[in-house]
C-alpha cells in the first residue's frame, strides 16, 4: 500500500523543526550531559571534540549511513558551533575521530536509548491498543558487521563444511511498540547465540498494562510463564506439533488446553515436574488474496474469555506482529541501506553504531508519530523513507533560529 508523504501543508510547523534542533528535542544537551557524567565518560579536558558532540555525532552516522564520518561532522558542524559556544569546530582527521569514538565508548548511546525508548502511543492511535491493552511485539534481527580480526573474536562468524562464510553478524531482539514502531527495548549478542535467550533479558521491561505478541522460536513453558507473570496478556504463535488436548471448546471455535514443562525445562530446574497452565488456544489457515491457502497457524493467549476476546478479532491482532518486521525493513533497508555493513572495526565502536542506529531510528519515529497526530492518521501510513529525507534535508539546511 502506497504510504502517505508528510504534508507541509498540514504540517507545516512540524516541518519547520525538522532540523538538528529536531533531534535535540527528543536527545535535548541536559540528557547527553547526563548520559556522560552517569557514565563517567563527560570531557573534562578541552578537546577538539567534546563528549557531547561525538554523541550526536553516532546518532548523525544512523542519519547518514551513507555518508563518512568525516562529512557527518561537517554537516553537524554548524549548527554545534553556535549551539555549544565554540568560535570554531575543525575537522579532525579520521583517526582522531575514532579516538573520540572510543573514549565516548557505547555506554552513554545505551543510556540515552533506554530513557528514550519509551511507550508513546494513547488510546487514540489506531492499531496501538486491544481492549485496554498497549499492543507489543517481540522479533530479531541480525545486521553484517565489519570482517576484522577484532570483530570475529567477539561476534562470531557463520561457518558451513567449506569454513566461514559471510560477515560477522550482531545479532539483537528488539521489543516494539505496535502502534508507533517505537522501540522499546533491544539485546544484543553474537550471530551465533541463542535468540530466545536473548529475550530473557527484555522480559522484566514488560508491564500489566501490555499484551505482547511473540512468534513459535520464542514458546517454552518457562518463558510463557515468566512473561505471564509480567504481561497483561500474550497472544504467541506455537508449533503445530505441540501437544495440546482440548479440555473445553468455546462457542468461537477456540478451545481450552493445559501446558507442561518439558523433561528437559525440569530437570534443569527452569520449571518443576507437574506444573499445569491453563491456556487457550485458536488454529486456522490464512486465506491469501490470490485464493490459496497457507499452512495452520496455532496461537495460544492467556485470554481464556470467548466472549471478552473473541477467536477472529485475535487471530486478526496477530498481524500486528509484522509491524516488527515491518520496522527492522526500515532500520536495515532505507536508515542503515540495503546490504550495507557498519561500518566499525572492533566491537565496543560497533555497539557504540547499532545505539545510534536505533537512536536515530527511534527520534525517526517520534517525528512521524508526532506528524500522525498533527494528520490525525495512523503512524504507519506515513512514508518512512520521506521522513527520513526530510529529517536529513532540514539537517544539512537548519534554519537560523532553530540552532540559536
Amino acid at each position: 500500500m502506497p504510504r502517505r508523504p508528510m504534508s507541509a501543508r498540514n504540517t507545516g510547523e512540524l516541518l519547520q523543526d525538522l532540523s538538528l534542533a529536531a533531534i535535540m528535542r527528543y536527545l535535548p544537551p541536559e540528557d547527553v550531559k547526563k548520559a556522560l557524567a552517569d557514565t563517567r565518560t563527560y570531557s573534562v579536558r578541552q578537546r577538539l571534540l567534546p563528549s557531547e558532540v561525538v554523541a550526536y555525532l553516532v546518532v548523525m552516522l544512523g542519519l547518514y549511513s551513507d555518508a563518512s564520518v568525516r562529512e557527518n561532522l561537517r554537516i553537524l558542524m554548524e549548527p554545534l558551533r553556535r549551539k555549544f559556544g565554540a568560535k570554531t569546530l575543525g575537522v579532525p582527521t579520521g583517526a582522531a575521530i575514532t579516538k573520540a569514538r572510543r573514549r565516548l565508548g557505547a555506554a552513554p548511546l545505551m543510556d540515552l536509548f533506554e530513557a528514550l525508548a519509551k511507550p508513546v502511543a494513547t488510546p487514540k492511535t489506531p492499531g496501538a491498543f486491544y481492549r485496554g491493552f498497549r499492543v507489543v511485539a517481540v522479533d530479531g534481527t541480525a545486521v553484517d558487521i565489519q570482517d576484522t580480526d577484532a570483530n570475529r573474536a567477539c561476534f562470531g562468524i557463520h561457518a558451513n563444511q567449506h569454513g566461514p562464510v559471510g560477515y560477522p553478524q550482531v545479532k539483537a531482539v528488539i521489543m516494539t511498540e505496535c502502534g508507533s514502531r517505537i522501540p522499546l527495548g533491544c539485546v544484543y549478542g553474537g550471530g551465533d547465540v541463542y535468540e530466545p535467550g536473548l529475550f530473557d533479558a527484555l522480559v522484566p521491561q514488560l508491564t500489566k498494562d501490555m499484551l505482547l505478541l511473540a512468534d513459535r522460536a520464542y514458546y517454552d513453558f518457562a518463558r510463557w510463564q515468566a512473561c505471564a507473570k509480567r504481561a497483561g496478556a500474550l497472544l504467541w504463535r506455537v508449533k503445530n506439533n505441540l501437544n495440546l488436548p482440548p479440555i473445553s471448546i468455546l462457542e468461537d471455535g477456540s478451545y481450552l488446553a493445559e501446558i507442561r514443562p518439558s523433561h528437559k525445562l525440569t530437570k534443569s530446574g527452569k520449571s518443576i515436574k507437574g506444573e499445569v497452565c491453563v491456556v487457550r488456544v485458536m488454529e486456522y489457515c490464512p486465506l491469501f488474496a490470490d485464493g490459496t491457502q497457507g499452512e495452520q497457524v496455532r496461537l495460544m493467549t492467556t485470554l481464556l474469555d470467548a466472549r471478552q476476546a473473541p477467536a477472529e478479532e485475535l487471530c486478526n491482532l496477530f498481524t500486528r506482529r509484522w509491524e516488527t518486521e515491518s520496522g527492522f525493513d526500515e532500520f536495515k533497508t532505507h536508515l542503515r541501506g540495503p546490504q550495507r555493513v557498519l561500518r566499525s572495526q572492533v566491537p565496543e565502536l560497533v555497539e557504540q553504531e547499532l545505539y545510534g542506529f536505533l537512536l536515530a531510528y527511534t527520534v525517526v519515529r517520534l517525528t512521524m508519530t508526532e506528524a500522525a497526530r498533527h494528520q490525525r492518521c495512523p503512524p504507519r501510513e506515513l512514508s518512512f523513507i520521506h521522513t527520513v529525507r526530510v529529517i536529513r534535508r532540514r539537517i544539512a539546511f537548519p534554519p537560523d533560529d532553530q540552532i540559536r
